[in-house]
């Protein structure tokens, strides 16, 4: 056998491993605190192989920062100032190596290789979970206090968010019927008059009193969406001479880095938007039109 012949095979596969390297270094990055470090990913490409065991915290997001769930992790992470890389997911359906990580493949989900690689989903469970690990590393944190009343208080909040609030905005949003969007104006609005008490209760400026918490972050991201969506497609703004303290809230949230940081362009969330609108997309159920 010539030597050309025997080394052929050879050369071949160091080459296939070269391209392979260099694709794995173009998608890593590198966290460092209170920021984030984009990983870029092909759908099928496998984000879990050589991750970095020193990496404190793995976060696991859509792109372009679109989902209003992932999000408030974001927010959550940038508020805690704790140190993450950002991986972005791509696919649909979501790609095998991820149902490994979060088998139920929403975003968002983090996890924490120096702790076996345990994996947290569920927005909520995030969240609160990124607080207890702030308060374990002995770091301060006031995104969910230690008084058993406000935790209670915060999470009833954030159930009426998940379970009637965020239900009235999307089917409102999603309304064809003109002769319905009064009925589901009025709707939305008395959800969203819970929040506005709560401000006037709290003595603001965010809704549990003095400090950002996660009640405030786990509504924002669809209040958000709401004053640009419904503005372009109902010509609808929250009325101030009803919800003074809730304008004010939404500003002092805009003004926010940990919000910045994490949020959409007004053109984007259009752009975005725009799709879910043709598609008259179901929003995972919270758009209860017919």
């Amino acid at each position: 056998m010539s030597l050309s012949s025997t080394m052929r095979p050879l050369l071949l596969l160091f080459w296939c491993c070269l391209e392979m390297a260099a694709a794995f270094v173009s998608a890593t990055g590198r966290g460092i605190i209170g920021h984030s470090s984009p990983t870029h990913l092909a759908g099928g490409y496998d984000a879990t192989i050589g991750a970095d065991p020193k990496t404190p915290i793995q976060f696991f997001t859509l792109p372009g920062n679109t989902c209003p769930y992932a999000q408030r992790t974001h927010i959550a992470l940038n508020e805690l100032g704790l140190p993450f890389d950002v991986t972005e997911v791509t696919g649909m359906p979501k790609p095998d190596w991820y149902l490994k990580i979060n088998p139920r493949g929403k975003v968002p989900a983090i996890r924490v290789p120096t702790a076996d690689y345990a994996v947290i989903y569920e927005s909520a469970i995030c969240n609160e979970f990124l607080c207890d690990y702030a308060t374990s590393l002995q770091q301060q944190q006031t995104l969910l206090p230690a008084n058993p009343f406000v935790r209670a208080k915060i999470r009833l909040l954030n159930d009426h968010c998940d379970n009637i609030f965020a239900k009235t905005q999307f089917t409102y949003l999603m309304n064809k019927d003109d002769a319905k969007d009064e009925e589901l104006r009025v709707e939305m609005e008395e959800a969203l008059q819970i929040y506005e008490d709560s401000l006037k209760d709290s003595k603001g400026p965010f809704l549990i009193g003095e400090d950002f918490t996660l009640a405030d972050l786990h509504v924002f991201p669809f209040i958000q969406r709401l004053t640009i969506t419904l503005k372009h497609w109902k010509d609808y703004d929250i009325p101030v001479e009803k919800f003074p303290k809730l304008v004010e809230w939404v500003q002092s949230c805009l003004e926010r880095e940990s919000v910045k940081e994490s949020s959409m362009t007004r053109e984007k969330t259009i752009e975005v938007y725009q799709r879910f609108v043709q598609r008259e997309y179901s929003f995972g159920g919270l758009n209860k039109n017919k």
